[in-house]
């Protein structure tokens, strides 16, 4: 078989592993990755109002929909500047929302990906196709990737292998300044996934590797390499990275502390140690369930041909290499019971942003799948006795039958499924012949002791469900919509706890949001707030205050209240007394533009009830104009008396410099890549040299 027919075909046996794998998901109906309060009630909404927007060919840069409107790309989370998100906005919609349907397997070929990225990295890594599906599938089924619903967090750990693959060829000296440059690239791209978490914690451990490889070089030639790689990172990160720096400057957020933060705070020591992995949690890596803040668990299968790596293959680089991955992604994770992750926190930028040490976890596990595959690889060629998977299968059953007999046992606690399955690999280790199937067999084993842990899949519908209550206040959204005028809503989040606002394209004050502008914080109690943002309704269960007046019931119970006297938010203020009245007229809003006709008496400032942040930007009559920041919180525009048509758009300069910055990244690394010749000086170095490649 051709390599290229051989590469379809395991890309296709991924493919159909993955749906099999899902196939609550994919082959059944009634079951969702959403029914969770972050997926249900926060990432919907966002894709949502993400998808609308692209199909009515306007850029989601700003979300009107929540806390009265703030950046949506400053917020990182809503993953707009993620490419692969692009295609599922492209997707066509049904009334104005992404199907369940499509964003099931949205989430499915997300593991398709990242079991691809992982097969990949296996064969560079020198695995054969067999082994290479094993650890690919140790990845992408496992652990972290397998067993987490959100996928920003999902998206933002696939380039993991490819981060580290592009690595291993620059160590081995296979066109270093261009994998170097690659490597930048995926590096990037995962900056731009939608969560910083991972990355962050990425790129501490590129930062060691890239030392570890500049110091045992030490020529200036290793120094362009590691150059090559921090510059194409930061530019192609730009289109995400700047505007979250420009948000984060004006931001709270809430990061675990009882008060929201400000971005540029340090967050304590103590909240990170709250969510880290924990020295208690490395059992968990093959007995499911011992685990806190993060899934660790990857299977005896795995991490006994990981550590036969390790035992029988130490001098090869590349088993030395995957070691370092695993190694430190667990020394990141474990957190406050890891001195590596505490100097980390004091010595490395944006660490103390990253305060969910846990999920390095992921990292480790890259690297165990690497390693599994390399084991698998060294026992088709040499037979081992399997003597300590018996004796830990032993072990465990001589455990659990103890605490059976204590009346102490877990509940349908799968603990005896992975001693039998570590007896049974023990006995193919032993007695099967190499040459039939083993990869199969080992694969088959490691899929029998993974359905031992949960998928993050739930039933729809079932009670307590957080979708079913979201579509069926759809009559609410239905009564709002038909109100005349420019108006936001403020809604009782005990009631709908969902952001109602960015699923129904309704303007609310509040919602589930991580973070927001101080300035709207600091008005969230002010009595002058409803007035200044045009809260004329309320919807709860009763009324917020007597002087609401109900206005609609819906079929659930829930009801809608007028909040009686308040305008749409546009007025105007004159530099003098002027006794004549304005007209002041909203002519057309869309999610990132308004525009406005107004007749004034006197010559003053025309305030529009929208938070001011940098980018928004004003005509009048045509002729661009600075707007103007009122009582720290709102817009405004200076205007001559007489009839005017002013013009407001959110045209953010961070966006602009932050696509740029990414182009130029992407032309950089394709100038490099076309400039470096095949082979590269270093690797005739190696050849006359008998370096070991890795």
């Amino acid at each position: 078989m051709s390599p290229g027919l051989r590469t379809l075909s395991a890309l296709a046996f991924l493919l159909a592993l993955t749906i099999g794998y899902f196939r609550q998901l994919t082959l059944q109906s009634g079951y969702t990755w959403l029914e969770n309060p972050d997926q249900a009630l926060q990432v919907r909404p966002w894709l949502d109002f993400e998808a609308r927007e692209l199909h009515a060919g306007r850029l989601p840069l700003w979300d009107p929909y929540q806390v009265g409107g703030q950046s949506l790309i400053g917020q990182v989370q809503p993953a707009l500047a993620n490419p692969l998100n692009w295609i599922l906005f492209a997707m066509p919609l049904r009334n104005g929302h992404i199907p369940l349907g499509v964003l099931h397997w949205y989430w499915v070929l997300i593991h398709w990906m990242s079991a691809v990225f992982a097969y990949a990295l296996c064969r560079e890594l020198k695995a054969g196709a067999g082994a290479s599906l094993v650890g690919a599938s140790v990845w992408a089924f496992a652990g972290f990737m397998g067993h987490s619903a959100t996928p920003q967090f999902l998206m933002s750990a696939l380039w993991i292998p490819i981060v580290v693959l592009f690595f291993a060829r620059v160590f081995r000296g296979r066109r270093p300044l261009a994998n170097a440059a690659l490597c930048g690239v995926a590096m990037g791209l995962a900056f731009l996934s939608g969560h910083h978490n991972i990355p962050i914690y990425t790129a501490v451990l590129m930062g060691g590797l890239w030392l570890w490889y500049a110091g045992s070089r030490r020529n200036l030639r290793a120094a362009a390499h590691v150059l090559s790689f921090l510059i194409v990172c930061f530019l192609v990160s730009g289109l995400q990275m700047v505007p979250a720096i420009e948000y984060g400057r004006r931001a709270v957020r809430w990061a675990g502390t009882p008060e929201p933060q400000r971005w540029k705070d340090r967050i304590p020591y103590s909240v990170h140690a709250e969510y880290s992995l924990h020295a208690r949690s490395i059992p968990g890596m093959v007995i499911p369930g011992l685990s806190v803040h993060a899934n660790p668990f990857v299977g005896i299968v795995a991490l006994s041909l990981a550590l036969s790596a390790v035992w029988r293959r130490w001098r090869a680089r590349r088993v030395r290499l995957m070691s370092a991955v695993a190694l430190a992604g667990l020394l990141l994770a474990l957190g406050a019971d890891s001195p590596v992750h505490r100097l980390a926190y004091l010595l490395v930028p944006m660490v103390e942003k990253a305060r969910y040490p846990a999920m390095a976890v992921v990292i480790c596990q890259a690297g165990l799948a690497g390693l599994a595959a390399l084991g698998l690889e060294a026992a088709l060629r040499r037979r081992t006795g399997g003597t300590l998977l018996i004796l830990f299968s032993l072990a465990l059953f001589a455990i659990y039958a103890g605490l059976t007999l204590a009346h102490r046992a877990p509940p349908a606690h799968p603990a005896w499924i992975i001693a039998a399955v570590a007896l049974a690999f023990a006995g193919v280790l032993r007695w099967w012949p190499r040459r039939w199937g083993f990869p199969a067999i080992a694969l088959a084993l490691f899929l029998v002791e993974s359905t031992t842990v949960p998928l993050p899949i739930q039933r729809m519908n079932q009670p307590g469900s957080l979708l079913k209550p979201v579509e069926d206040e759809a009559d609410i959204a239905e009564f709002l919509h038909r109100q005349p005028g420019w108006f936001r809503v403020q809604i009782d989040e005990d009631a709908i706890p969902v952001n109602f606002g960015d699923f129904y394209s309704i303007e609310q004050f509040g919602g589930y949001v991580a973070s927001m502008p101080a300035n709207l914080l600091a008005i969230l109690g002010d009595h002058r707030t409803p007035r200044w943002l045009g809260v004329q309704f309320y919807v709860g269960r009763k009324p917020a205050s007597s002087s609401q007046v109900e206005v609609f019931q819906s079929r659930t119970g829930l009801e809608v209240y007028r909040n009686p006297g308040i305008p749409e938010p546009l007025w105007a203020e004159h530099d003098v007394a002027c006794d004549a009245e304005d007209g002041v007229h909203l002519a057309s809003r869309t999610a990132e533009a308004l525009a406005i006709d107004v007749d004034l008496a006197c010559s003053g400032r025309v305030v529009v009830g929208d938070p001011y942040f940098p980018g928004w930007r004003a005509w009048v009559d045509g002729k661009r104009i600075p707007v103007q920041e009122y009582a720290g919180i709102l817009r405004a525009v200076a205007a001559g008396s007489g009839r005017h048509h002013i013009e407001m758009r959110y045209r953010p300069a961070s966006v602009y410099w932050g696509a740029a910055l990414s182009m130029i990244g992407i032309l950089v690394a394709g100038l490099m890549c076309a400039l470096e010749p095949g082979t590269s000086a270093y690797q005739h170095k190696s050849r006359n040299t008998s370096v070991a490649a890795p």
